[in-house]
């Protein structure tokens, strides 16, 4: 029996009039508009899910590891979307504002850069601090990793897209290799290697945290996390983290990379030969930051209990997150960003497929798969092939191996 029905039924006879009005309207509040995916349902993953979504911030530190230069424990930085109540579906959502996010942060006269910019601001349709539905939980977790210099809501569409579907999305930080780090110091080749184990340990952390939130009396998150059914994403070098993960924690079960660093994962004990989890791959025909051929040879490579590749024509690396909305291509004007500015194009020009095209896309895929290895829905499998729809002409999509490379092959 569910803890909303069993409080409502058990409570003492003399307060039931009192209650009535309460447990009528707790429960009115928590109907869903249909089934989330399960044993028995299989809801389209394209669709918004059945939970609107809140977003929280928790600043997390790991005492167990300290910076060499400062002796202070590693901040973890963690964003936590999750299903909702019903009473929050029209909003008010949560918008980014890069100069307001920024204004904790350590960037001495950069901050000002940041202001005199405008940049736009990111809108989501979380609700901020919304009451987490706890009557449809517990919930499946996915952990996101950013990419290179980015941040932890660098991707919100999709992690919303997740979150409305029934899952708990925690997205952290990775410090040292985020877009303050970008802003602050400039970029460093060494900064995105040196950034390769810190990113592990970080996914490790927030695990073991959320997992001891679940147990923990009055936490925000008591009872709501499936530990049994983790699952990790990320773009590209956080691409790296989700394909390495599972090699490295076996509380992982599923890995979907986008845009994503596969052969980086050897290099941290991954033996693609004998991938131990489903794997979904994403990736774009236009990407030049991690050449398309790379991604698509190294997924080869990767044998799986199952495995797909998602291939979107004319996708760049930053398609497959929301970098393009922030435009810091006019913030990079007035700081130095290196290698990254030419990279910060990769799939924000006109040139390539229209983002909110390729959301679709991404999130349909993203979902379908999630759904079935995590939630259960061996109904949500038919979705993970090559759909009768205009809207995704532009995907190939393959389940299992893909044709070698054309024009030489993957080995040349």
């Amino acid at each position: 029996m569910n803890r909303t029905i069993k409080q409502c039924i058990e409570f003492p006879l003399v307060s039931i009039l009192l209650l009535s009005l309460s447990c009528s309207n707790q429960g009115s509040r928590q109907i869903l508009p249909f089934m989330p995916a399960g044993p028995e349902s299989a809801p389209d993953p394209a669709k918004n899910g059945p939970f609107p979504v809140g977003v929280t911030t928790v600043m997390l530190q790991d005492d167990t590891r300290t910076d060499k230069d400062t002796g202070r424990p590693r901040p973890i930085p963690l964003e936590i979307f999750y299903p909702a109540v019903q009473s929050v579906r029209n909003g008010p959502f949560w918008t980014y504002e890069l100069a307001e996010e920024a204004k904790d942060q350590d960037l001495g006269d950069k901050y000002d850069k940041i202001v005199e910019a405008g940049l736009p601001g990111m809108a989501t349709r979380a609700v901020r601090d919304a009451e987490l539905d706890k009557v449809h939980g517990p919930y499946p977790v996915i952990i996101f990793s950013h990419g290179s210099y980015g941040i932890r809501w660098q991707s919100v569409s999709l992690v919303v897209h997740l979150a409305s579907h029934g899952y708990i999305v925690a997205a952290p930080d990775h410090e040292g290799n985020t877009v303050w780090d970008l802003i602050r110091d400039g970029y460093s080749d060494s900064s995105t290697m040196q950034s390769a184990p810190y990113r592990l340990d970080d996914v490790k952390f927030v695990i073991d945290w959320l997992i001891d939130q679940n147990e923990k009396k009055g936490s925000f998150l008591e009872g709501t996390v499936d530990g049994r059914d983790i699952g990790v994403s990320g773009h590209s070098f956080g691409g790296f983290t989700a394909v390495t993960m599972p090699c490295v924690d076996n509380r992982v079960k599923a890995a979907l990379g986008e845009s994503p660093a596969i052969k980086a994962s050897t290099i941290w004990g991954c033996d693609l030969a004998k991938y131990p989890v489903p794997l979904m791959a994403m990736g774009g025909t236009m990407d030049q930051t991690l050449n398309y051929k790379d991604q698509y040879c190294s997924y080869r490579e990767v044998e799986a209990p199952a495995k797909y590749l998602c291939q979107i024509d004319k996708a760049g690396h930053y398609t497959f997150s929301d970098i393009c909305s922030l435009d810091l291509l006019r913030l990079s004007k007035e700081l130095d960003f290196g290698p990254a500015e030419e990279a910060l194009n990769d799939g924000c020009s006109p040139e390539n497929i229209d983002r909110h095209d390729a959301t679709v896309i991404i999130d349909h895929y993203a979902t379908a798969f999630f759904n079935w290895k995590l939630r259960n829905s061996p109904g949500s499998k038919d979705y993970l092939s090559e759909q009768d729809d205009p809207r995704f002409r532009p995907v190939t999509f393959f389940d299992g191996d893909p044709p070698d490379w054309p024009d030489g092959g993957c080995v040349e």
